[in-house]
């Protein structure tokens, strides 16, 4: 018997050939194959976790297939199996073949990011003396002390380096292998994630009153009773708390332990980030008539035939297309209930469900409200929660004590056995691109992983992307539509009133809500009048009205800090980092300039660095610049600012939105944090500093992002009874995208923008691949992009490829990032994949398939 393994070993700096998409590609080698030991042979299972010979060194591997025969010539034994359950489920493993051939990415990095942080074991170097090591004739000083050093024991390479000589001690240790007199080894550390445990401390027996009043030791006594109090046989009490309670030590504990009063023991202790969460189960409003016919629709898919696999008959190879639905629902139309419903009908069939939300940490609502649906049925997956928070999320998800998870991005990798439906809150987001190898989105991943395990993909978006909106008007999706509001009780949930419409004729319904007004405001009328605040007077004059009626507002400006950029009047000089080489950003707060690409922070200079003017100007604005005039306008409203300035601690969000949902607060001020999943009934003012900021990146994405943030943040005002009021500030009150965001008119934006990109031939009508290089040194990036081009361009030739057309080479628009240039050609055309198909790419170059920007 032989194993398939993909070994976690880090990837050679040599070119990585790119083979056929259909194969797969590998870096290098990517699997290796390796004979199964006899005393293995029953155990060894696809998808665990193993140890394996590499070279020297001893390497974590996963098992990707088993075989008979092998074609290898020379192969060595698996070391020893890790985790008899296997870490990865089948439909994991093809899933991960999948995401290393469609993105282009390493075999051991797809299958990675379906491992809880930690679970991987790192290696450390180890220096060793060689017991039959040759003796020294005339050494060095240094190599003296080397060999001196290791004669008690190996040492870890980092440890030998950290002398102030790192550079003369590496060449000394390299020199004293090369002579034997050294040897490098390699050690395979234990994972950093593992499990909880505590002692636990139980009475087996009551002591009488005489016992205790017998008892001379104070500290024993308190323990006893202690227990006694907490409920004597009855319960379990942590030594922790017991010590800390009566102020005993270990040592009485164990006094009482060796006089079987008590017993302690060792417990398992599942760290759970909703533990403390405490929502009282809820029962499902009543479905308005538009909502109860998407309903209805939506049950028909996921309870049809249709070839996929039951509850009883997920054994089954052979796997078909899924069910995938777009729920087309304008902002507050009670998308998330549907999303319940469908959850619910999963979970009644057996099955599981994963649930994404673009940013997690901003839908606390969301969490909520699944969690007062399915109490104990639900795990919480993302990137804030702790290692051992996530390996202990994880290891009840792959054991299936989890029925529904709920999480941002990396959520649809979680190990459900049993997965039945996937769902995709406003798919639209960016943030479901990686923006690391391998570069996966996760909406192309959640239809792949339900082709696998024969689930239901629902994407939900007020402001469906092009891409998903062009296959559901082609019949792709099934496409639903929910068109009316629905007043909620400002936590998401539909108020309890909430009934059903007649279907005949449609009248409308006293709890659906007509979408917010909105006010486009000319900022080039406001200059021209005289007014250069970044307050026009119609928001100016709003934001008095909302206060003085008691109610909440909703600033909205997509720019952190106090300026965005700081110029001198005399030269123009405009201050700018010196690794990424981009405008710095004024925060007021610290008094400091900060570069937004790599956080790096700089002194404020008393002078123009360029000609020690000292006429320095602080230009643009940002969220803090809006606070600061806000307090300056209305001293008396509570201002409450919520950007990434402000929420770097854990748990920062919720307690931001718990403040102003309790109404500690009357104006929030905020970036795109804001603009998501909030149902906030007291907000009856939205306003728009700047509509403009994003709208004329030369990006053909641009226009869309702008359409989709502007409706979304206009979106969350009059939810309830209250009525809404949006405005708009802007110094393009034309431009399509802005109009359309204004008069909450998708259709219309659709069809404009599907008319540019045909013009242009840009997708959703054809598919991008950004070739992306990045490298120390202007004049060598520019020369391998140009190198790069002239190779395409012969490729298509040879192809004969006509309907693939290159962009560029040409510098990103974000041309030096970290002290490293950056420039890109563009692929476009119905199948970019092919014109990688054998191709060796050089050093220095990242693929990025669907990119979601080019900048």
């Amino acid at each position: 018997m032989f194993a398939e393994i993909v070994v976690n070993a880090p990837l050679s700096r040599r070119r990585v050939p790119y083979l056929n998409r259909t194969e797969g590609f590998a870096a290098l080698a990517q699997t290796f194959t390796y004979s199964i030991p006899a005393h293995l042979a029953e155990q060894l299972q696809a998808g665990q976790l193993v140890t394996v010979p590499f070279g020297a060194r001893k390497l974590q591997g996963i098992v990707m297939a088993l075989a008979d025969e092998t074609t290898v010539e020379r192969v060595k034994d698996v070391y020893e199996i890790v985790d008899v359950v296997p870490v990865l489920s089948r439909a994991q493993l093809e899933l991960a073949r999948w995401l290393s051939a469609y993105y282009f990415a390493p075999l051991i990095e797809c299958v990675l990011q379906m491992f809880p942080p930690g679970l991987e074991a790192d290696t450390r170097t180890m220096i060793a003396l060689n017991p039959d090591a040759p003796r020294l004739v005339n050494p060095k000083q240094l190599h003296v002390q080397l060999v001196e050093r290791l004669r008690e024991r190996p040492l870890p390479l980092d440890e030998l380096l950290r002398d102030v000589r790192k550079r003369e001690t590496q060449q000394a240790i390299d020199a004293l292998v090369r002579r034997r007199v050294l040897l490098r080894q390699t050690e395979l550390l234990p994972p950093r994630a593992k499990e909880k445990h505590e002692r636990i401390v139980r009475l087996i027996a009551e002591p009488s009153e005489e016992v205790l009043a017998a008892l001379h030791a104070p500290r024993q006594l308190a323990v006893l009773q202690y227990l006694q109090q907490r409920g004597g046989l009855n319960v379990v009490v942590s030594a922790r708390e017991l010590t800390r309670a009566t102020g005993a030590s270990t040592s009485t504990l164990r006094a009482l332990a060796d006089a079987n009063f008590m017993r302690s023991e060792q417990r398992t202790v599942w760290r759970d980030p909703l533990a403390d969460l405490d929502v009282p189960p809820t029962e499902p409003p009543t479905l308005t008539d538009e909502q109860h016919g998407v309903w209805e629709a939506i049950r028909e898919l996921l309870t049809k035939d249709g070839g996929r696999r039951t509850a009883a008959s997920t054994s089954t190879s052979v796997f078909h297309l899924p069910s995938a639905a777009l729920l087309f629902g304008v902002t507050g139309s009670g998308k998330t209930e549907i999303y319940l419903r469908a959850v619910a009908e999963v979970l009644a069939q057996g099955r599981q469900s994963i649930v994404l939300v673009p940013e997690i940490a901003l839908t606390p609502q969301t969490i909520w409200r699944f969690a007062e649906r399915f109490p104990n049925r639900l795990a919480l997956l993302h990137s804030q929660l702790s290692m051992g928070e996530r390996y202990d999320q994880w290891r009840r998800i792959r054991a299936g004590e989890i029925d529904v998870v709920i999480g941002s991005r990396s959520a649809i990798f979680a190990p459900l056995p049993n997965l039945g439906l996937i769902v995709l809150d406003e798919e639209h987001e960016a943030s479901y691109k990686q923006d690391k190898s391998p570069r996966y989105h996760a909406r192309e991943v959640a239809l792949e992983y339900a082709r696998l395990t024969n689930a239901m993909v629902i994407l939900g978006s007020a402001t469906p992307s092009l891409e998903t909106m062009w296959k559901a008007r082609r019949g792709e999706y099934r496409l639903l539509e929910l068109r009316e509001r629905i007043e909620t009780a400002g936590d998401g949930r539909q108020t309890a009133d909430s009934r059903p419409r007649p279907i005949v004729h449609h009248p409308p319904s006293a709890l659906s809500r007509p979408p917010s007004a909105v006010e486009i405001v000319d900022m080039r009328a406001e200059l021209k009048a005289g007014n250069t605040s970044i307050f026009s007077r119609a928001l100016r004059d709003g934001l008095a009205q909302t206060l003085a009626a008691g109610e909440q507002a909703i600033l909205f400006l997509n720019r952190r800090g106090a300026a965005t950029f700081v110029m001198c009047r005399d030269c123009g000089y405009v201050l700018r980092c010196r690794r990424c080489d981009n405008p710095l950003t004024y925060h007021s707060d610290q008094d400091d300039l900060v570069c937004h690409y790599c956080n790096r922070r700089y002194a404020q200079p008393p002078h123009c660095p360029n000609c020690w003017s000292r006429r320095i100007k602080h230009f643009g604005a940002g969220t803090q610049k809006v606070e600061e005039l806000v307090r300056q306008l209305f001293p008396q409203a509570r201002a409450l600012r919520w950007d990434r300035d402000v929420t770097t601690a854990k748990g920062a969000h919720a307690r931001l939105l718990k403040k102003f949902v309790a109404h500690e607060a009357d104006i929030l001020i905020g970036t795109q944090m804001i603009a998501k999943g909030l149902d906030l009934p007291l907000v009856t003012l939205v306003g728009v500093v700047s509509a403009d900021t994003s709208l004329h990146l030369p990006d053909f994405r641009a226009s869309e992002r702008t359409f989709q943030l502007l409706t979304q943040v206009a979106g969350r005002a009059g939810r309830s009874r209250l009525a809404g009021n949006v405005i708009f500030q802007t110094y393009s009150p034309t431009h399509p995208a802005i109009v359309a965001a204004a008069q909450h008119d998708y259709d219309a934006f659709y069809e404009n923008e599907i008319q540019f990109r045909a013009a242009l031939n840009y997708p959703p009508l054809s598919r991008l691949l950004r070739l992306l290089f990045v490298g120390r040194g202007e004049a060598r990036a520019r020369a391998e992009a140009v190198a790069l081009h002239r190779q395409l361009h012969e490729r298509i030739r040879q192809l004969g490829a006509s309907d693939l057309e290159l962009i560029g080479p040409a510098p990103c628009f974000v041309h030096k990032m970290r002290g490293e240039y950056r420039w890109h050609v563009i692929v476009k055309g119905a199948e970019p994949h092919e014109l990688l198909r054998d191709f060796v790419l050089p050093l220095g170059w990242r693929v990025d398939v669907d990119p979601m920007d080019l900048l």
